[in-house]
Formats: structure tokens, C-alpha cells, sequence
């Protein structure tokens, strides 16, 4: 009778576990940047909280001294519901772990529940919702929020980067053309000051590091920046280098998707197939603007996008997914091509890298990626040896772009690094 007992209660846990896709936590190191451990991780977002309102078109940033938090939120592509915790790192300005004890950069203890959810309603893919306000750390820089399974750390769901700034500095910017001749029409040249005041510095070219972020992609971000100027009694620097060394690709202005209805074709969409165990969402045929001249057929908003359900019901737990396939004709290049954008985090995976086709001497680049209901703005990317990653879409310097200035700071003595200065600004103000 106790080993049926036994066996009973086995079997009851059993059945209470859910059973979802999994991956060996051995396999699960942690990756401090944007990534997914698991393939059913859907679209996530951290976005700022002021006031009680999302903002949907804003940056992974918080400042130290004001009431506003972070926000994420993200879908697990299973009705299983899973039992989830989350944990907060402290991160170098370079994205390594910094040595900091956990009640160093925090005022609570390190393991954290997430316990608001909800169930995807009347939807061809099921999901399940997760929505967690993250913790404000009690110092400023980098962090990363990881989700995990089952209070076990090790068995990693995502992460996802934020950033806390405690502002003591003030910047002071111009975007213009590249001082080099050859890159005048197509490239975008930041030049900036810092003022840090009365902040004890000892070795300003080594202890303040600016970091510039184009459209918020740390995968062309710019760092170890010297000051060309230095005046230490004022607390004064100043980046106005004649080179390369602070030029970015203007790009052009982001294509975009409309997916927020999935039951008429929005602007791009070929057309909307439901087929009742998936909805298929090919995008109409893109073509090159290499050698295009520049246009601003509209306003973009520098790659974001937005989750967003216009069918009826209008509740945002009945938006559904789509495959979406995304086609460019082309010749076939000696290189790879992706689509990418604020949506997939800038990442250069399998699901983003795109294959050739050959359909009746017609090529292009094609892949198919899940999204959610929504606004997408994207872009093509070449990875190539022999050509520049714009190919497909052409550099202008009269692209208007979003731009951030960082300011990190390491007192003498400290192992971490404080973000002191921030600022946001576009290209052209329009």
C-alpha cells in the first residue's frame, strides 16, 4: 500500500507539470544581450512606464531619479503555462558581468515571480501573455532582465538589455555631413561635448567613455572614442574628430509592414491566407533602391514597431501570428542577406537570414518569420566581403535617424561602470 501511495502521488505530479518545449539548461549559458533560449519565445518588448502609460516608441532606458519603471512583456507560443521567474545583472559598459553583489545594485532580493499572465483568446496560434514590471535598480548602467523556468536561474527563457541613467552631465551635439569627401553623401557625422561639472575625475580620456547608438543597435554601436579636446578645470570634453571614427551609414528610411488587420491585406501584404491551423502573411516583392535617389516617401519611426489588433474584438490578447514572408529579387550575391529590424533585436540568425530562390529565372531572397499583429519597420542587411551591408538599401545623408549619446563614468576605486549622461536626438528634426 505505501508503494501504491507512492506511485500515486508520482503520477499526480506528473500530470501537474506542464509539458512545453525544453532545452538542457547545460546548454543555457547566460548571453547578456537580447536572446532567446527557446524557440517558442515569441515578439517581447521592454518599454518605459511614465505616468501609467506604456510608450510604445521609446527606448529600453530609465532614468535613477524619477518615478517611471520599465515594462516587459512577452508571448511563449504554447498554452501550456509556465511557472517563471526572473533575475536582474548588472552589466560592464561593454555588456560583460560586472562584479557587483546583487545588493550592491539592488534594494530587494535577486529572484523574482512573475505572476501576470494571460491566455491568448479565440487565436489560430495560441500563446500565453507574460507581463512583468522590472525592478529599478538602486544605481545606474547596464542590466540585463533574464526570465527563467521553474525558480532554477539556470534554465534560461530570454534576457533582454536595459538601461538606468543617473544624469550629471550635460551633452551637447551636431549631426552633419562626414568631413571625408568620399563619404559626404552618404554617411552621417556626430560630433558632441560632454560637461561634466565638478564630477572627481582623475584621467578623463580613460575614466568617461561616450558610447553613440544609431536607432538603438548595439550591433554598430560606437565606442573608445578619445576626446579631441580636453579642458579639465571646466570638467569639459569635446569629440569633434575629422576622421571615420564618429561616421555612420545614413542607411535610408525603413520599409515597413502593416500586419495590425488579418483579415483584408494591409499596406505591403500581398495577401492573408488562414488556412485554420496557421495564417500564412507573404509581403509583396521587394526591389532593390540601390542607386535610387533618396525620397522620403514617408515619416518613418526609425524601426520601431508596434503591437497593435484592428480586427474586431480589438482586444490586444486577439491578436494572432502570421507567417510572414519577406521576398527581395535579386541576382545572387557573394554574401549573406538579412532582414532585420527593432522587432528581432538587429539579430543575424537562421530565422532572419534569407535564402536564394530561382523561380523561373526570376531569383530572389526570401525567409518567413512569426510576427505578432502589428506595425514592422525592417531593412536589408548584406554580410559581405565585397560589398557594404546598405546594398539593397542605399546610404543618404538625408536620412533622418535616431541617435543616443551614452555617457559611462568608473570612478577611481569602483569595479562598475555608471551611466551619467544620456541624450536622444534625431538627425533631422522634422
Amino acid at each position: 500500500m505505501k508503494n501504491l501511495a507512492i506511485i500515486t502521488i508520482s503520477f499526480l505530479l506528473v500530470q501537474c507539470e506542464p509539458i512545453v518545449p525544453q532545452q538542457s539548461t547545460l546548454n543555457k549559458k547566460i548571453i547578456f544581450d537580447n536572446y532567446d533560449y527557446e524557440d517558442f519565445v515569441g515578439i517581447s518588448k521592454v518599454v518605459p512606464v511614465e505616468n501609467g502609460q506604456i510608450k510604445e516608441i521609446e527606448n529600453q532606458v530609465v532614468s535613477l531619479n524619477d518615478n517611471d519603471q520599465l515594462h516587459l512583456t512577452f508571448d511563449l507560443l504554447t498554452d501550456q503555462f509556465e511557472n517563471l521567474g526572473a533575475k536582474i545583472y548588472h552589466c560592464n559598459k561593454d555588456w560583460t558581468g560586472s562584479r557587483l553583489r546583487d545588493m550592491e545594485f539592488l534594494s530587494q532580493i535577486n529572484n523574482y515571480r512573475i505572476t501576470d499572465f494571460d491566455y491568448s483568446v479565440n487565436t489560430v496560434q495560441p500563446y500565453i501573455n507574460y507581463r512583468f514590471d522590472i525592478p529599478k535598480p538602486i544605481i545606474s548602467g547596464n542590466y540585463i532582465v533574464a526570465v527563467f523556468r521553474r525558480a532554477n536561474p539556470d534554465d534560461l527563457i530570454l534576457t533582454r538589455r536595459f538601461l538606468v541613467v543617473d544624469s550629471k552631465t550635460n551633452i551637447s551635439h551636431t549631426v552633419r555631413v562626414s568631413t571625408t569627401i568620399n563619404k559626404r553623401e552618404e554617411n552621417h557625422q556626430i560630433e558632441f561635448s560632454i560637461n561634466y561639472g565638478n564630477i572627481q575625475v582623475n584621467a578623463p580620456a580613460q575614466d568617461i567613455s561616450p558610447v553613440i547608438l544609431q536607432n538603438h543597435n548595439w550591433k554598430t554601436a560606437i565606442s573608445n572614442i578619445p576626446p579631441t579636446l580636453m579642458r579639465i578645470n571646466e570638467g569639459y570634453l569635446e569629440y569633434r574628430h575629422l576622421d571615420l571614427k564618429t561616421n555612420f551609414y545614413g542607411w535610408n528610411e525603413y520599409r515597413f509592414a502593416d500586419l495590425r488587420t488579418l483579415n483584408v491585406s494591409g499596406r505591403n501584404v500581398g495577401r492573408i491566407v488562414n488556412t485554420g491551423n496557421k495564417i500564412i502573411a507573404p509581403l509583396r516583392l521587394d526591389a532593390t533602391r540601390q542607386n535610387v535617389p533618396y525620397t522620403l516617401n514617408f515619416q518613418d519611426i526609425n524601426g520601431y514597431f508596434i503591437i497593435q489588433n484592428n480586427d474586431p474584438g480589438e482586444s490586444i490578447l486577439n491578436a494572432d501570428y502570421a507567417d510572414v514572408t519577406f521576398a527581395l529579387e535579386s541576382e545572387p550575391l557573394n554574401g549573406d542577406v538579412y532582414v532585420m529590424g527593432r522587432y528581432n533585436n538587429w539579430r543575424m540568425n537562421d530565422l532572419n537570414r534569407m535564402k536564394y530562390i530561382d523561380q523561373n529565372g526570376r531569383g530572389r531572397y526570401q525567409t518567413t518569420i512569426p510576427l505578432k499583429q502589428g506595425y514592422y519597420e525592417y531593412l536589408y542587411y548584406v554580410e559581405s566581403d565585397q560589398l557594404p551591408p546598405y546594398y539593397f538599401e542605399g546610404s543618404h545623408f538625408q536620412t533622418e535617424n535616431e541617435y543616443e549619446i551614452l555617457v559611462y563614468y568608473r570612478k577611481p576605486g569602483n569595479i562598475n561602470d555608471e551611466l551619467i549622461g544620456y541624450k536622444k536626438f534625431r538627425s533631422i528634426e522634422r
